[in-house]
């Protein structure tokens, strides 16, 4: 018998707040409603952000090359800007076939990539050689650098990820530093009749020793607020680090859920237990 103490604990891993202490009103408040377990939201992601875009008008200017490529039915498969030219935006840029906004004041410069359905909100950096594939929300005061790439992702607040960075299928929180190199990896391991046979199984994830469904092939981690991560670590996937973990420089972080404040090191990482 789980008793009320232990129950409460289980239920805190389930709960965004546990993550996420100041959740912004708007996007990402109703992205993160009603969510069941807490990367419930990235399944959702997609279709909010095409929500977002119904009724706008196409605004401002960016100084890029525009490609768009359309299957033999004349459906959308995908588009992006190339940026040719850095500049700071004056004002709101939107692209409502693409959905594509970027908030004025933000910096993008030449050589970055932004494909379509992504929201880049005011005070951004989006650096040379950046590669945003699509379904991503970048919130107020991000930074998305030097040969970074970030997919089907949200960075609610003032995160940065400045050199080198991948990030795939995973919520960050607000004032999270993530360190050059930073890897958040997103699938584990296939057989080789997976890989011949295009198979992407369900990642399996266990709480006090019961399979939870995730309903996921691909998720990377759930990083809390004021996290950091050291140099070249790497995050596996159904990484959960509740709010202000550190991530010492090359390590990598194994899957579980990691309490607030902890240290992670090569000796000393350990979920907790639930």
């Amino acid at each position: 018998m789980v008793s009320t103490g232990e129950a409460d604990k289980l239920m805190d891993w389930k709960n965004l707040n546990t993550y996420f202490e100041n959740i912004p009103a708007g996007f990402v408040s109703e992205l993160f409603e009603n969510s069941e377990f807490p990367w419930s939201p990235l399944s959702r992601l997609r279709p909010q952000i095409e929500t977002y875009f119904e009724n706008r008008q196409a605004a401002g200017q960016l100084h890029a090359e525009k490609t768009v490529l359309y299957d033999t039915d004349n459906n959308l498969i995908e588009g992006a800007y190339y940026i040719t030219r850095s500049s700071v935006l004056s004002e709101d840029f939107i692209d409502p076939t693409l959905k594509i906004f970027i908030g004025a004041s933000s910096l993008v410069e030449a050589g970055a990539t932004i494909k379509d359905r992504t929201i880049i909100e005011q005070n951004c950096e989006i650096r040379q050689g950046a590669y945003i594939r699509g379904c991503v929300f970048v919130g107020f005061g991000s930074v998305v650098g030097h040969t970074t790439e970030i997919k089907n992702s949200v960075f609610i607040k003032h995160v940065e990820a400045g050199h080198f960075a991948y990030i795939g299928d995973t919520l960050v929180g607000s004032y999270v530093n993530l360190g050059a190199g930073t890897k958040i990896s997103n699938l584990e391991f296939r057989s080789l009749n997976a890989k011949q046979n295009e198979i992407f199984p369900q990642i399996p994830f266990k709480v006090s020793k019961e399979s939870v469904k995730s309903g996921l092939s691909k998720f990377g981690a759930l990083i809390g607020d004021g996290c950091e991560t050291g140099c070249n670590s790497v995050l596996c996937p159904f990484v959960l680090l509740e709010p202000r973990c550190w991530i010492m420089p090359c390590h990598c972080v194994l899957k579980g859920v990691y309490g607030k404040g902890s240290i992670l090191r090569p000796g000393r990482s350990r979920a907790k237990k639930l």
